[in-house]
């Protein structure tokens, strides 16, 4: 009787020990379960910041350059128009890109827009500036004493190519100077678009030559003497020589803008004074 009592009592004792460890093994794969997904979830979010951090802190070239990869591999407007928005300081890029901006800069420098503009009808411009990329953009800036200047390199879907760039000179005026494959123009102006001015343009097409040159009043208009040369440039022996040769058979015509209301038949546009970033 006893021996039973005894072993009803083990059993019992061993039945509570059986469940208990049980409930405590439940407990902990519990709780180590939780501790795990609050780990994992810590890690994932430290990911996730530290991936935007890098993302952030990434200069415009590296941004460019990653960008520029994932093209080659497969392109897209989407991409591309990430691209457009990056600006990179030349002297961050490589040497060869550089050395071959060095003449485009020295030409602008000194206001040489017969140099500026065969600097960028090079051959090997856009392979160079570029690099190698059939479609894409860059834009460049960089210090000058006078301020800073910018530029862009593109070359489209179409296959159309363009080279716009923008330089401080030393009377406080904007020497800008654009190449497509249709166009070559370019202006001198302040960047208020008064005081005097100058600006040329020639259709690659048909040769139509167009110069502008006079005095912009405070409200962006004509004043005084406006002079216009008008003329067709003999396309046969290539666009630098067309440009070098663009005014030699132009007419020169000139009116006066003295009278009030007479100024307002210009704006800047209709005298060639835009830009690419407009």
């Amino acid at each position: 009787m006893n021996n039973k009592r005894i072993i009803k009592t083990i059993s019992a004792i061993a039945l509570l020990l059986s469940l208990s460890l049980t409930a405590c093994g439940t407990q902990d794969t519990q709780l180590l379960t939780a501790t795990e997904e609050s780990m994992q979830e810590t890690a994932t979010q430290e990911t996730e910041a530290n991936t935007e951090t890098t993302t952030d802190t990434e200069s415009p070239l590296a941004q460019r350059d990653a960008l520029e990869w994932e093209q080659r591999l497969d392109y897209s407007s989407e991409r591309q128009a990430q691209l457009a928005e990056i600006t990179v300081d030349l002297t961050q890029d490589t040497d060869e890109v550089q050395s071959k901006a060095q003449g485009l800069l020295e030409a602008m420098a000194g206001g040489n827009v017969e140099a500026a503009v065969e600097s960028i009808l090079t051959e090997d411009w856009y392979t160079v500036m570029l690099s190698d990329l059939l479609i894409g953009q860059r834009n460049y800036t960089g210090a000058v004493d006078n301020g800073e200047w910018r530029m862009t390199i593109l070359s489209d879907e179409l296959g159309q190519h363009c080279t716009a760039i923008e330089y401080p000179l030393a009377d406080g005026r904007q020497f800008y100077v654009q190449v497509t494959d249709p166009e070559i123009r370019y202006y001198v102006c302040a960047a208020e678009r008064t005081g005097s001015f100058v600006s040329e343009s020639l259709n690659l097409t048909d040769g139509t030559y167009v110069g502008y040159e006079g005095t912009l009043t405070s409200n962006n208009r004509p004043e005084g003497t406006l002079t216009v040369r008008r003329g067709n440039v003999d396309l046969s022996g290539g666009a630098a020589d067309a440009f070098r040769n663009r005014s030699a058979q132009a007419a020169t015509y000139e009116g006066d803008f003295t009278a009030e209301g007479v100024n307002d038949a210009f704006t800047p546009e209709q005298l060639g004074i835009s830009n690419i970033w407009e």
